[in-house]
Parts: C-alpha cells; sequence; structure tokens
C-alpha cells in the first residue's frame, strides 16, 4: 500500500511536470512576433532581400524576338527573356544564424510568394504597342531603330492576377509554419506591402532600348509606291530601365500596416 502511493505521488509530479513543460512550449511558439518591434526586424530584413535580388534580376533581364509591323513593335509571353527571379537568389543575402526554423519558414514564404508570382508575370508578359515610329516610312527595309520608351505598366500580363494581395497572401498561408494570429498579421502586412510595391513598380519602370531592323517596305516610285510601312522587321536587345524595386517603401507600408492593427 505504502509503495502504491509512493509510486502515485511521484507519476502525479511527471504528470505536473509535463504540462508545464508544455505550458512554456506553448509561451514560446507564440512569441515569433510578439510586438511592433519583432515586425519591424521581420520587415526590414525580407524588403531588403527582396531590393536586392530584385535589381540583380532586373539588370539581366533581354527583350527579344519583337515584332514591327508599321510604327508598332509586338512583344508576346516569352520575349522577356534572360533568368527569373528565383527564391534561391533572394534567400542568398539571408543569414540563418540564431533564427528558429519557423522563423525561417516565414522569410520563404514571403519572398517564395514573390518568385512564384514574378517568374508567372515574367513569362506571360505582353505589350502591343511599342512605338517605333521609324516603321511608319520606310522604302525597301528598316534600317536599325530604337523604340520609343514605354512603361512595363503599359503592357499586360496574366500573372499579374498572382502578384494582387489576396493572391500573395493565399501563396504564404499555404506555407505558414503555424496559424497563430501575430504570423497571419505580419503575411497579411507582406503581402499588402509587396502588392502595392509591384504596382509602383510597374508604372515607374521603362521597356527602353530595343532595336529593330529588317523587313520588307514598299520600293520607292516610280517601281513602288514607298516610302510606306515595314512589315516583318525584327526587335532585340531591349531592356528594363529605371527604378528598382523599392524595399524602403514596403517596409513603410508594413509599418503602418502593423501599427493600425495595434490601434
Amino acid at each position: 500500500m505504502r509503495y502504491s502511493r509512493i509510486f502515485v505521488f511521484f507519476l502525479l509530479l511527471s504528470v505536473l511536470a509535463l504540462s508545464n513543460r508544455n505550458a512554456v512550449g506553448e509561451e514560446k511558439r507564440s512569441a515569433l512576433f510578439p510586438d511592433l518591434e519583432a515586425r519591424e526586424r521581420f520587415t526590414s530584413e525580407v524588403s531588403g532581400l527582396l531590393e536586392s535580388a530584385w535589381k540583380k534580376w532586373q539588370d539581366s533581364v533581354l527583350i527579344d524576338n519583337i515584332s514591327v509591323e508599321g510604327s508598332y513593335g509586338l512583344l508576346m509571353p516569352g520575349d522577356m527573356g534572360g533568368p527569373v527571379l528565383k527564391l534561391s537568389d533572394m534567400m542568398n543575402g539571408f543569414s540563418r544564424k540564431g533564427k528558429s526554423q519557423d522563423y525561417i519558414d516565414c522569410v520563404k514564404a514571403v519572398t517564395g510568394a514573390v518568385a512564384n508570382g514574378m517568374r508567372l508575370w515574367q513569362r506571360g508578359y505582353s505589350h502591343k504597342n511599342i512605338p517605333f515610329p521609324q516603321g511608319a516610312s520606310c522604302t525597301y527595309t528598316m534600317p536599325p531603330s530604337s523604340n520609343v520608351p514605354v512603361t512595363v505598366g503599359s503592357g499586360r500580363s496574366y500573372g499579374d492576377k498572382i502578384m494582387t494581395e489576396k493572391a500573395l497572401y493565399n501563396y504564404m498561408l499555404y506555407r505558414v509554419p503555424r496559424y497563430e494570429e501575430d504570423v497571419l498579421v505580419v503575411f497579411r502586412g507582406s503581402a499588402k506591402g509587396v502588392s502595392e510595391c509591384f504596382i509602383k513598380w510597374k508604372k515607374s519602370c521603362s521597356i527602353i532600348g530595343i532595336i529593330a531592323s529588317g523587313g520588307v517596305a514598299p520600293q520607292p516610285a516610280p517601281m513602288g509606291t514607298g516610302p510606306g510601312p515595314v512589315r516583318g522587321a525584327r526587335g532585340r536587345n531591349g531592356k528594363l530601365v529605371g527604378p528598382y524595386f523599392n524595399g524602403q517603401r514596403m517596409k513603410e507600408i508594413l509599418v503602418q500596416y502593423f501599427r493600425q492593427q495595434e490601434g
């Protein structure tokens, strides 16, 4: 009887110890982004990763195979070549030292959403009205001529819908390390910041430097009716020039959002 009581006593102690350990564990789990300062640190880190990788990506984009008919060039899906913006490129500048796996997963969820969206956006981008005024009046063929710069936002892509706030958040949500409100707030803010900065980028970045030539234009009189519009000219070597993704602006959007949530 005595040994039974001792056994029950130690069993109760074990249960209490396990309960306390679980309580401590739950307390630690809820502290990934416990306050505004922690959220701002995350924002600074992620926006810096995006801005740095975006710059390298934008500088490496090459626009080729543009069809020029008359005074306008046609950029089709796939003509915006070069490497895509990859998750690995963004994570190259990330230091994992001293960070939990959950924190790392949150960083990868945000950067992965951008990589996925921008890959689809780049591959699906098209522009039907890139001006080549020289192509309206040529004889025999089109001499080397550059395009009039146009903003990226004046074209379109089926990937635009993947870069919306809702789509970005859904991507992050599918990869959330834990469904806790502090993490979800960070993801909602990140989706908002990325989407708004992407829209701003499209309006400020331009397609320039496409050199078009060749094709067939009317012969001059008296044998022909030229000069006239060219047909079948091709353009290549275009670039994206202008402001990059604004990491500082993204940070400002997120900080404002986080403060609104606390208020």
